[in-house]
């Protein structure tokens, strides 16, 4: 059988090089680049133009699909957490501000509210005996004082359950040295109305608070 000449082989390359020629033909390609040395260089560069490209295409095409999946996944993660945080804080802030914000007045009681003198008159302390409250609101007027406590959700259910209550928290307030202080009452007025806004309307808030306390000299 005569050499097979490098034109035929040159002709036959491309199939080869794509896997299209059948066992006979591939054995005498082989056989011939075995032994030339430009052919066999020439089927190297050719599979590198026409096999290796499109192998380096599709795996550059899964390694940026894979990198675009993993950045979403890794983005809605981070949405996700986000969104579960901002969610728990929110119901958490939720909670809180209906156990502080509504607040209610602490009923007078004479078994619950009292009065103690200190210092031999000079100190007077009202205290609450149901322990801890949330709030307390006082004015001044000529010659009394009134005030009122306050509870809300946390102070009146919570709290109690978590602490132990001490004489301290009991206390609503403390009138010191005040020796124009010759009546003090307890009920509620109007929140937050300054004392010239209050000036003059003892006789009205007395119709609507109790008299807790007096003093000796000018009790009846």
């Amino acid at each position: 059988m005569s050499k097979i000449s490098c034109n035929v082989i040159g002709d036959l390359l491309p199939l080869y090089v794509d896997g299209a020629v059948s066992e006979d033909t591939k054995k005498l390609v082989e056989e011939h680049l075995a032994e030339c040395a430009d052919c066999k260089k020439a089927a190297e560069d050719m599979r590198k133009e026409l096999v290796l490209p499109v192998h380096e295409t599709v795996r550059a095409a899964e390694t940026s699909f894979l990198q675009k999946m993993k950045k979403t996944w890794q983005k809605r993660r981070i949405r996700t957490a986000v969104i579960s945080v901002a969610v728990t804080i929110g119901l958490v802030f939720g909670i809180y501000m209906a156990l502080i914000l509504p607040e209610w007045t602490i009923p007078y009681d004479p078994n619950m509210i009292y009065v103690e003198e200190l210092d031999e008159g000079r100190c007077v302390m009202v205290s609450y005996a149901g322990g801890r409250h949330c709030s307390s609101y006082g004015y001044m007027g000529e010659d009394g004082y009134y005030l009122y406590a306050t509870h809300n959700l946390w102070t009146a259910y919570i709290e109690p359950l978590f602490y132990k209550t001490r004489p301290e928290d009991c206390q609503i307030t403390t009138i010191l040295d005040e020796e124009n202080v010759s009546k003090i009452y307890y009920g509620e007025f109007d929140k937050g109305l300054d004392g010239y806004s209050l000036y003059g309307q003892e006789d009205e808030m007395q119709k609507q608070t109790h008299l807790i306390w007096t003093r000796d000299e000018v009790m009846p």
